[in-house]
């Protein structure tokens, strides 16, 4: 296997599952808990995981297919997505106002269906055959919460703003398709505000 990303909760390898392009998710344990404590929470984030992939699939979200799941060795092997990061796309100027529409339209069909991504950010998103593929659902969750939502969003709103500042103005745009998508999304980005400002305040 080709180690192709290294992060802190874990390293990603690319290799051929049943002649097929795959990626091997193996989650990294950590030292300083004890070992069935690590082990238990390991486990229990790879089936949250592959269970917020599942459910956002059923959404109507494109995320890669899960392959193989092995508890043992705490590890994904899912479908291989090949594409530029919506990261890249963005600054390399491609479509922008097409995509920032798009990226706001599914993540409203995610929060819709009660899922939080947990690490929004333009690198886990990729444009594969013009279609937008979340990827790493690692640190996500199921919630129904109007607080977890706008959270979520305001994850994706910074990396946005902070990564993508000569096109910041197009951020309105992908409130508009979010609120589109998602009929509690005026609610959300209403809550949104009231999260920055307590971020900033403290």
């Amino acid at each position: 296997m080709q180690l192709i990303k290294q992060g802190a909760e874990a390293k990603l390898y690319k290799t051929t599952y049943i002649e097929r392009e795959s990626v091997v998710k193996e989650r990294q344990k950590k030292k300083y808990r004890e070992k069935s404590l690590d082990d238990k929470i390991l486990k229990e984030r790879i089936r949250t995981e592959c269970t917020l992939l599942s459910k956002a699939k059923k959404a109507g979200v494109r995320t890669p297919i899960v392959y193989k799941v092995n508890l043992k060795k705490f590890a994904i092997t899912q479908e291989f997505i090949s594409g530029k990061t919506l990261k890249t796309e963005l600054l390399e100027g491609n479509n922008t106002k097409e995509i920032c529409k798009k990226a706001g339209k599914e993540i409203g069909k995610m929060h819709s269906a009660n899922l939080i991504h947990g690490d929004l950010t333009t690198s886990n998103i990729i444009l594969h055959n013009n279609i937008l593929v979340f990827l790493d659902f690692g640190l996500g969750a199921i919630s129904s919460k109007i607080e977890d939502k706008a959270v979520d969003l305001l994850v994706f709103k910074k990396t946005f703003l902070a990564t993508h500042y000569n096109i910041e103005e197009q951020w309105k745009l992908i409130e508009e398709e979010y609120s589109k998508e998602f009929t509690q999304g005026k609610q959300v980005l209403i809550h949104l505000k009231d999260v920055e400002a307590r971020a900033r305040y403290y």
